[in-house]
């Protein structure tokens, strides 16, 4: 699809923006895969007054982030793991790029159109010292929103409806006292956890 027919596929719930103050996410696969059309696409999409998010795992090069930055309102961004070598071993990539861009992020967006998101994963990268590094990196870096997501198994049945292998079936949900934990850690650092699930 061109950018025009996707913009002509958004104008079309213009009405429910209204109601809900929502307007034009992009989310993965990954975006910045794509990013001259989900510069152009977000550019249009504020020419007609649209608010624009983006959900992104932020690896991608600085150029090509910054190029789609311009034209977003609200952006998401995945933090998995602070350990370069972890973060390897979970994703298949190193997570260096991605710090990298968090560095930057805050030159081109003010912090309140930031959110750090970070999937709480048992067995993962649910210990307390890598989500308090991740918390404390976050608020040193001068962001204020951070988004704690609770693993869940809402997909399972997905998976098992279209013959796919589920490659965390022996992970379980996490315990709430333990998120709120974590929560009550984030905010004691400065930071405003939002609260999400995946």
């Amino acid at each position: 699809m061109s950018v025009d027919e996707v913009l002509a596929e958004v104008e079309k719930d213009r009405p429910f923006y209204r109601r809900s103050s929502g307007g034009v996410t992009l989310g993965g696969g990954e975006p910045l895969m794509q990013y001259r059309f989900t510069a152009e696409l977000l550019e249009s999409a504020q020419r007609v007054y649209l608010h624009t998010a983006l959900e992104t795992c932020g690896h991608a090069p600085w150029e090509h982030f910054e190029a789609v930055l311009k034209h977003v309102d609200l952006l998401y961004i995945d933090l998995k793991h602070m350990d370069p070598i972890r973060h390897k071993e979970l994703t298949g990539k190193s997570n260096r790029l991605i710090i990298a861009n968090l560095r930057k992020v805050l030159s081109v967006k003010p912090p309140q159109d930031v959110i750090v998101r970070v999937p709480v994963i048992p067995g993962y990268n649910d210990s307390i010292e890598n989500l308090e590094d991740t918390a404390k990196f976050v608020a040193e870096l001068g962001f204020r929103l951070i988004e704690l997501i609770p693993y869940h198994r809402f997909g399972v049945s997905k998976y098992t409806q279209y013959g796919m292998v589920y490659q965390l079936s022996g992970v379980d949900t996490i315990p709430q006292a333990y998120i709120d934990e974590l929560r009550k850690m984030v905010t004691n650092l400065g930071l405003t956890e939002m609260t999400g699930s995946i």
